[in-house]
């Protein structure tokens, strides 16, 4: 559901297609898509949550192309493991 957004679908964010990988130009660096990135709050939440998952020490966001880019440290967690924590902070939308 996208609550804030707007008037809820009949799906909720949990029926959607996982995020999408897009690019990584470096081990510790994953770019994904987020259709999810519609208004300025489920951004906000999306940036939030992917800031706190362990491991990530920054998150560039482009809301216009819904492409979220993550910097993790890549002796701390894994690409797969990002990706995984980036799934449950977009099945958490209001």
């Amino acid at each position: 559901m996208l609550g804030a957004c707007g008037p809820a679908p009949l799906t909720t964010a949990r029926d959607l297609p996982p995020v999408q990988v897009l690019a990584s130009a470096a081990d510790d660096e994953v770019a994904v898509n987020v259709l999810e990135l519609i208004c300025q709050s489920c951004a906000e939440h999306i940036i939030a949550g992917c800031k706190s998952i362990p491991g990530v020490a920054s998150v560039d966001v482009d809301r216009k192309e819904k492409l979220l880019t993550l910097h993790f440290d890549s002796s701390f967690t894994t690409r797969e493991r990002v990706l995984a924590a980036v799934d449950e902070v977009v099945a958490t939308i209001p």
